[in-house]
């Protein structure tokens, strides 16, 4: 009697085992189905995943101040330039494209190297070392002590088409305010603007544009700040 219910209980627990393994199996092969079937789903989604070529790489495109950048200036005040606000729809890669009835986009087969804002303050940065005696500081210069600080407004900074070829144009405005640090006065706040023709619609020529827009403005706001800088110190 105690053989025979040793042999069933051992086929009973060889039975289960069986039994184990097979739905392990079965569940092994409905996953690997049901895996299956989700990539087959999401291959025929399109374009949620692309697996080739997706068009020609746009033109990279940067925005650098042409002249050199002037040495430390022992009695010029410092001054600490920060991060540009851009305006709705300018601070990104792509080349900001303003169409009639406000609306926007941007240029087909362009994109700036880093963010518009980026380069606005390093050009700003760059331009005011040159063109001034002040000592510009932004980015890594926080601890650094300085007498005022220079905030920028970017309103407008984008290429605008025309109706014609003729009247295509790169639109800039941009409001700049000086700050003396030790009492948080407004010295002065200015906006300037420039409108710059483009000679064709090609990117190079939209660049350009920018390019030129962008060194005329330089020359102004250097003036500006050669006249208000001594109410920093």
């Amino acid at each position: 009697m105690t053989k025979d219910l040793t042999v069933k209980t051992s086929l009973s627990t060889i039975g289960s085992s069986v039994v184990g393994r097979s739905l392990k199996c079965r569940f092994r092969q409905a996953k690997h189905l049901i895996l299956g079937i989700g990539l087959l789903s999401v291959a025929a989604c399109g374009p949620l995943i692309s697996l080739g070529n997706d068009g020609p790489a746009d033109d990279i495109y940067t925005l650098r101040y042409p002249g050199q950048v002037g040495a430390a200036s022992p009695t010029g005040p410092i001054i600490f330039v920060n991060s540009p606000i851009m305006a709705e729809g300018l601070d990104g890669r792509g080349v900001p494209v303003h169409l009639e009835n406000e609306r926007r986009t941007s240029l087909e087969g362009a994109s700036w190297s880093v963010h518009l804002g980026d380069l606005v303050r390093d050009y700003v940065v760059r331009a005011l070392s040159a063109q001034t005696t002040a000592n510009m500081i932004s980015e890594g210069g926080l601890d650094i002590k300085a007498q005022c600080r220079l905030g920028i407004k970017v309103w407008s900074m984008e290429y605008v088409p025309g109706a014609v070829s003729g009247d295509d144009r790169v639109e800039l405005a941009m409001q700049m305010s000086l700050v003396r640090l030790s009492d948080s006065v407004l010295l002065d706040h200015p906006t300037f603007t420039q409108t710059v023709a483009v000679g064709s619609d090609s990117n190079a020529a939209v660049i350009e544009g920018f390019r030129t827009a962008m060194q005329a403005t330089a020359i102004d706001y250097s003036k500006w700040i050669s006249a208000h800088m001594d109410g920093c110190i």
